[in-house]
């Protein structure tokens, strides 16, 4: 890898503007690492650039760890903020994005998650292409994946992949102290266990262990796990837009990059990978978005396209706190119980379960109703036809508390009908992107979300459970929700502390905005290859659904060589 930053001197930067690369890849992130080091595997004559507008932290040892400090909100975290959310009490909600070689796997919470097969396949019969279905997107999830258990169910997952997948049992994190007890109360609410604790086989709803992307222990940066020896990467480098012509007859042409400093370089195709929120701005700083948008702020309208910016896809998540009986028992890492002491426990979270769940139907379809104004028909709205990876539910033994008094629970909603959209504020790169995820904008997605809480509360502090009857008194708060919370109480604790996923996708949809090639419709060598273009939100983490989308991109751009 031949890594540099801006600015350039003078003789340089003609040097930029005159070399032709084959590929310019725009963002250093998941999909960008992935892609340019696929591309130059399958051709090694490949003149490939990558530009990423954050370091190279490829070797900065304070984002490795599950302990690490220097997370979201630090020095690789964009760290944008929502506009003012209408249904979180009118809070900026963070809008947490990575920065730097490696994107988002330098901050994440590194879980690992397919989702359900229900919207892979929605997804190839909206665009009318079955490489974007599950079985189409399963060979090249496979191939990402090291999976490090010795049951691992061949046809569903890979060994031999740059990614390492670790859990419980690979890791010998196997005496959670709060494990069986979760375990049977789950049990006694309804849900199942999977086939081998395995959440990633496509049909994720029931018990399922936590899967991580680290290697016993250490964070997996993309840009590490693909390596960039033999691509040519620019960092600290912000892309400004997209240099195109149009021809006397029509024909518009991407022909490379103008970088925020005014230096042209030329390829003979740009890859956008510059994530869910950056890469609509940069398409509307290159004027290919909507029209009225774009004329606002002076921008020479190249291609009007109103869908650029448009259907933006997030899973808010809301974080409860619940007061144990006996902090003694050792239940959360702050006790001081000597089972947290055994090093193998530093090495993932401190979390046993994924827990994912339908929400009743018969509440769905009358919200479902209220948004779109008919009775649905139960066997064939998407929603009632078939149970959904609605919500997700996840405890965590630790931070809640400094003394280990108290436990942390995650409710996401995985299935969300709301949309959002990102937008310019100015012609300008430097400035933020304007995002508006829409939480909640649906009655069905507050249906849903209602619904989760209250399995929550049954499960946490109701009789029903052992954990109720024996081990949590209720939830830590001036005003804690109970079996006998009504529902506006349980929306009032929603609006209060909900948040977002930091999942965003769909700002540049395929089928609207990218053709099933990742061609953007309407110019010549220009692609887009990042969550951007998911059409529809995944009942998941994007990761899994991020790497698939890089391998088979490397694929469609490079199809004849291996």
């Amino acid at each position: 890898m031949q890594d540099q930053s801006l600015p350039l001197p003078p003789l340089l930067t003609t040097f930029w503007r005159m070399l032709l690369w084959d590929y310019i890849v725009v963002g250093g992130g998941l999909a960008g690492s992935v892609i340019s080091n696929r591309l130059l595997e399958r051709n090694p004559a490949l003149r490939i650039l990558l530009v990423e507008a954050g370091i190279n932290a490829n070797d900065r040892q304070d984002i490795v760890w599950p302990n690490s400090t220097n997370g979201q909100f630090g020095d690789f975290d964009w760290a944008y903020y929502s506009e003012p959310q209408t249904n979180l009490n009118n809070r900026s909600i963070a809008s947490n994005s990575g920065k730097g070689l490696g994107g988002s796997t330098l901050i994440n919470g590194a879980f690992w998650v397919r989702g359900h097969t229900v919207e892979y396949d929605q997804w190839a019969e909206l665009v009318g292409d079955d490489r974007w279905s599950y079985e189409g997107q399963l060979p090249y999830m496979r191939k990402t994946e090291t999976f490090m258990t010795n049951d691992t169910d061949l046809e569903q997952h890979g060994l031999d992949g740059n990614v390492k997948i670790q859990n419980r049992v690979s890791t010998n994190r196997t005496k959670f102290p709060m494990r069986e007890p979760l375990l049977k109360s789950w049990e006694e609410l309804g849900a199942s266990q999977l086939p081998q604790l395995d959440g990633n086989m496509g049909e994720p709803i029931g018990i399922a262990e936590a899967q991580e992307n680290r290697d016993m222990g250490r964070r997996e940066q993309t840009s590490l796990v693909y390596s960039l020896d033999g691509i040519t990467v620019l960092t600290e480098t912000m892309v400004a837009k997209i240099i195109t012509t149009t021809t006397t007859n029509g024909t518009i042409i991407a022909h490379g990059i103008e970088l925020a400093n005014g230096t042209e370089i030329y390829s003979s195709e740009t890859i956008l990978t510059a994530g869910a929120y950056r890469t609509p701005q940069i398409l509307m700083l290159s004027g290919i978005g909507p029209a009225e948008t774009l004329e606002k702020y002076n921008i020479p309208v190249v291609l009007n396209q109103s869908h650029i910016g448009q259907h933006l896809h997030d899973h808010p998540i809301i974080p409860t706190f619940w007061q144990l009986k006996d902090p003694s028992a050792g239940y959360a890492r702050e006790s001081g119980s000597a089972i947290w002491d055994e090093p193998q426990y530093d090495l993932g979270l401190d979390i046993d379960f994924l827990t994912t769940l339908p929400v009743p139907k018969d509440g769905l379809a009358k919200a479902i109703a209220e948004d779109e104004g008919e009775t649905p028909n139960p066997d064939t709205h998407p929603l009632l036809k078939q149970d959904r990876a609605h919500v997700c539910h996840v405890l965590q033994y630790s931070g809640a508390s400094t003394d280990g008094s108290s436990l942390f629970f995650m409710t996401l909603m995985l299935v969300v009908q709301a949309e959002g959209s990102v937008t310019i504020s100015s012609a300008y790169i430097n400035d933020e992107p304007v995002i508006d995820p829409n939480f909640l904008g649906t009655a069905t997605d507050r249906y849903a979300l209602r619904e989760a809480i209250r399995t929550d509360i049954r499960l946490m502090t109701s009789n029903e459970t052992v954990i109720g009857r024996e081990i949590v008194s209720g939830e830590l708060s001036d005003n804690p929700l109970t079996i006998n919370s009504t529902d506006d109480e349980i929306d009032a604790r929603i609006r209060e502390n909900g948040a977002g996923c930091y999942h965003p996708s769909g700002t540049a949809s395929m089928g609207k905005v990218v053709d099933t090639d990742l061609r953007v419709k309407g110019i010549s060598g220009l692609r887009i290859a990042d969550t951007s273009v998911i059409p529809l939100l995944l009942s998941a983490n994007l990761q899994v659904a991020t790497y698939a989308l890089a391998e088979q991109a490397a694929v469609i751009l490079e199809p004849n060589t291996a």
